[in-house]
């Protein structure tokens, strides 16, 4: 499959050796996201998600000094278990959108 992107999106595509459900509710489960968001060393503390298109998600990825780093997106697409479009942003931990240079 084929895309062409507009300047301000990113399409990413992976494929996992994973069944496909255990794959969706590992990004769609507020629980199984805390598991694995994060670069190593990171650790996600918490992770809230209201799965609907127009929904949103809110979450943390905590440094190994404890620093948070908090991001938020909205749902754009949602076609489970196969398809999850949404965006992506820093945040503050109310959830609002700031700039890169917050952090």
């Amino acid at each position: 499959m084929k895309k062409t992107s507009t300047k301000n999106e990113l399409v990413i595509t992976r494929r996992f050796d994973a069944p496909r459900k255990l794959v969706w509710e590992a990004w769609t489960n507020p629980e199984k996201v805390k598991q694995w968001w994060g670069p190593k060393g990171f650790n996600c503390s918490h992770a809230k998600i209201d799965l609907r298109k127009g929904g949103s998600y809110v979450s943390c990825m905590c440094s190994p000094e404890g620093q948070g780093f908090w991001s938020t997106g909205t749902y754009k697409e949602i076609n489970a278990p196969t398809k999850l479009v949404c965006t992506d942003n820093f945040a503050d931990p109310d959830g609002n959108i700031v700039p890169a240079s917050y952090y």
